[in-house]
């Protein structure tokens, strides 16, 4: 029985005291803790992220798939928007018989290949646009309008005849002569190049002959189908002249 009591006393009597622990100041050691003390910061945090964290996980989430559904709605939108800005227009060239029959037909705004007399009526016409002076101005503005609708903006061509025309303007000229035109000849030079000869003569208002001259131009021609309704009625197959070189022949 004293040997049961004294056992407990000599284990007591090997725990550190307080003193022994704290150094005799009364602070701990760094970095140890007194026994049971816990850091409220710490457990606070813990306490956080076991209640709150998936909750603020799953709005993270949320707002991603939100923000992912804006994009994908917003280009959805400007999508629609471009396909519906787009020319629904179908151009076609259709053929007809001597009896009004439709003998064929194809679209105007994908390449074809356009017959060489048609090519050559088209210059033709433009020559006889540009060159013809009438006192008849519906007449002349609408032959002025044909020249312009086969040269594309930009071109050489449209900066030749926009300096011609500013040197002599049609409407102008017809205060005092006409001009008739006759073409002659038109020659193909190469795939692109045409060579145009043709009459020309000017006659006063009284119908006196002024001059009775022979010209002759070179012409590079491209086929663009046109897209726009105004252009398909004017030039449905889209002949195009992008640069020209005239002159007299002597």
């Amino acid at each position: 029985m004293l040997k049961r009591l004294i056992n407990p006393l000599q284990a007591l009597r090997k725990q550190p005291t307080e003193a022994e622990r704290t150094g005799g100041n009364g602070k701990l050691p760094a970095g140890s803790k007194a026994p049971g003390q816990l850091n409220p910061y710490v457990e606070a945090r813990r306490e956080w992220n076991e209640r709150y964290g998936d909750y603020v996980q799953q709005a993270h989430h949320w707002r991603s798939m939100a923000i992912i559904s804006g994009l994908i709605a917003l280009t959805s939108v400007v999508g629609v928007v471009y396909i519906g800005a787009q020319n629904k227009i179908v151009p076609y060239v259709v053929e007809v018989d001597k009896l009004g029959q439709a003998a064929a037909v194809a679209r105007a705004d994908q390449p074809v290949t356009v017959d060489p007399r048609v090519t050559k009526a088209y210059l033709a016409r433009f020559v006889a646009d540009w060159r013809t002076v009438t006192i008849d101005r519906m007449a002349q503005k609408g032959a002025i309008d044909r020249v312009y609708s086969m040269l594309p903006s930009g071109s050489v061509a449209l900066n030749k005849l926009n300096d011609h025309f500013k040197a002599h303007n049609p409407f102008t000229v017809a205060a005092n002569q006409t001009v008739a035109v006759a073409v002659t000849n038109i020659l193909p030079i190469s795939d692109q190049t045409w060579q145009v000869e043709w009459q020309e003569v000017t006659r006063d208002l009284r119908g006196e002959l002024q001059s009775n001259v022979r010209m002759k131009v070179s012409i590079i021609v491209g086929i663009t189908p046109p897209t726009d309704e105004r252009m398909i009625l004017i030039n449905p197959l889209g002949v195009y002249i992008t640069d020209l070189n005239w002159s007299q022949q002597l």
